[in-house]
Parts: structure tokens; C-alpha cells; sequence
């Protein structure tokens, strides 16, 4: 198999995003090449990608729509170092299933797919990093299983519900991605507005890597996901009861989740911080990784790692 790093750590091989369940992917880490075998975990009928990359405590990251895991492996592989990082697909999303009959992709059902990838390979206690939906997702997480949630990064993933406005964009784009050609106009589209101007302007390969990775995402996943974006819940009063340490990212050029919007996680979670990243959009992980890792592992290693080491050497005796 021919396998390549490329500039913003996306892998290349002859199968492209579609490898065959247990290929081995090589991502160069510190000089070296290190290979992660994925496995597929089987939940509430679908069938879940999986991933881990580094060693060390355990850190799970969910991505946005409609791409992939591949979004964060440009921060993971500068995390990898001194952290064990899960990788998935989301239901519908790259090589996870759609499952049987899904008209709506709702929050909860990814919080509980995310909450079996973590029993399957028996992770009890983890620190939890989110980028749009995948932030979306951590909120419902909360709520679920707050008891496995050490420390949360929310990146680009406002804590608010969709408006009425919104939901009537969101109902327009699900009518329109099922016209003939529909979905591909989307896809154009949405990596047009999610991807921030400077980037595009910088580093227009950026958003050829995100168009890149929508291009295996289903007319239905998208119908479902959308569906279940209209129907999340507000999560802005479950902010204070969050007790574990929060890190808030937002992205100045970010027109999904706003400065203002993001804000609020500061304002209302008894232990959060904020970061705002001037010159991003929507997909500020993949706009800017060595920033965003930068930010990451400075939060994980004040607020995370310290209080991992305390409970292992308990869990020991």
C-alpha cells in the first residue's frame, strides 16, 4: 500500500479515504513513522471507525460534518507525544454506517456510539476534545456520562440551539442537496463558509483537503445529520453544571458559532477558559493545527494530566 504524509497530515494511499477495515495507516510523529491498526466497533446498527494514535492518557476527539477523523489527525500528530488519542468516525461520517432507517442523526445517539467506543476498548475516564458536532456531541456527553469526562475542549461548537432561521437554512440546504447535482453543491458550499476567508486566501489547499473528505458522505447521512442538528437541544444551562475544566475555542472568522456565542461557555461554566483565534473559521482545527495543539496540550497538561497521575497511582493501590 502506498502510504505518504502529506503538508497538513492527511494520509494518502492507493484507496484513498476508503481503506479496508484493518489496514494499517502509517502517520510520521516525531521523526518516525508510526503505524495504528483501526478497528470497526459495532453499535445500535451501525458499524464505527476507530483509530488511536500516541501514548499516554486518553484523549477522544470528534469532528465536524460532513468530513471525517481525518480532520484532527494535523493536531493529533503533534499531541501523539504525550497523549493516547481516539479517533473516530461519526455515525454516517467516513467509515462509519449510516445504520438502517436513521431519518435523524440526533445528539444523543452520537453521545451514546461515542460512549460505546469508550467501553469497547475500555476506557474508563478520558479527557474529551470537539469541534462543531463533535461539540455538540460532548454537551449530550455530559449530560449522559459525566463520570467518564475528565476535561473538555469545545471548539467552534456554540452551546446554543439552532434558531428559527437557522433550521429554515438547514431545511433549504436538505431540499436543495436533493436536486439533481444537489449534494455536490453543498458540499462546495459548505467548505466555502466553513473554512475562514484567510485561509482560503493563505492556504487554499485547506479547503481542497476538507472538500476532499466530504466527498464519501451519503445524501442520507447528510439528511440525517441535518435533521439532527434542528432538533439539539439548548445546552446553555447544562454549562453550569459542568464542574470539570472546560477550554473554549473560537474562531474570529467563525459564522456558525460566533465570538459571542462561544463566549458564553466562559460566562456560564464554573471552570472554563477562552481562546479566541482571530484570523479562523468554522474549522479552525484544520486552519490552524499548530495553534490549536499549542493551545490543547498547554489546557491538558495544567488540567488533565496532573489529575490523571493522581487517579492512576489510586486505581494502583
Amino acid at each position: 500500500m502506498d502510504v505518504r504524509r502529506t503538508n497538513y497530515g492527511f494520509i494518502q494511499s492507493s484507496s484513498s479515504t476508503h481503506l479496508p477495515k484493518n489496514t494499517s495507516i502509517a502517520i510520521y510523529i516525531g521523526g518516525k513513522w508510526n503505524f495504528e491498526s483501526p478497528v470497526q466497533i459495532e453499535h445500535n446498527g451501525a458499524s464505527l471507525f476507530v483509530t488511536t494514535l500516541g501514548t499516554g492518557p486518553d484523549v477522544i476527539l470528534l469532528h465536524p460534518t460532513p468530513v471525517h477523523h481525518a480532520f484532527w489527525l494535523p493536531v493529533a500528530e503533534l499531541l501523539a507525544d504525550r497523549y493516547r488519542l481516539t479517533l473516530l468516525d461519526l455515525r454516517g461520517h467516513g467509515k462509519s454506517s449510516l445504520g438502517a432507517g436513521e431519518a435523524a442523526i440526533a445528539m444523543g445517539m452520537l453521545a451514546d456510539d461515542t460512549h460505546a467506543v469508550l467501553q469497547a476498548l475500555q476506557i474508563e475516564h478520558a479527557a474529551f476534545v470537539g469541534c462543531s458536532i463533535g461539540s455538540y456531541t460532548l454537551y449530550e456527553y455530559w449530560r449522559r456520562f459525566p463520570q467518564e469526562m475528565a476535561a473538555l475542549v469545545i471548539t467552534c461548537g456554540k452551546p446554543q440551539p439552532d434558531t428559527e432561521a437557522n433550521r429554515e437554512k438547514r431545511r433549504e440546504s436538505m431540499h436543495a442537496a436533493q436536486q439533481p447535482g444537489g449534494l455536490q453543491k453543498f458540499f462546495d458550499q459548505t467548505a466555502d463558509t466553513l473554512v475562514g476567508p484567510t485561509a482560503k486566501r493563505l492556504h487554499p489547499d485547506i479547503r481542497a483537503a476538507a472538500r476532499a473528505m466530504m466527498d464519501g458522505f451519503s445524501l442520507e447521512a447528510m439528511l440525517a445529520v441535518q435533521q439532527g442538528l434542528m432538533q439539539r437541544p439548548d445546552s446553555v444551562p447544562t454549562l453550569k453544571t459542568i464542574h470539570v475544566p472546560i477550554c473554549a475555542l473560537a474562531g474570529g472568522e467563525d459564522q456558525g458559532s460566533t465570538t459571542a456565542e462561544m463566549h458564553i461557555i466562559a460566562e456560564q461554566a464554573p471552570r472554563a477558559e477562552f481562546h479566541l483565534l482571530q484570523d479562523a473559521g468554522h474549522y479552525a482545527p484544520l486552519e490552524q493545527p499548530q495553534n490549536v495543539a499549542t493551545l490543547i496540550a498547554d489546557f491538558l497538561d495544567r488540567e488533565y494530566r496532573p489529575r490523571h497521575s493522581v487517579r492512576a497511582a489510586r486505581k494502583a493501590h
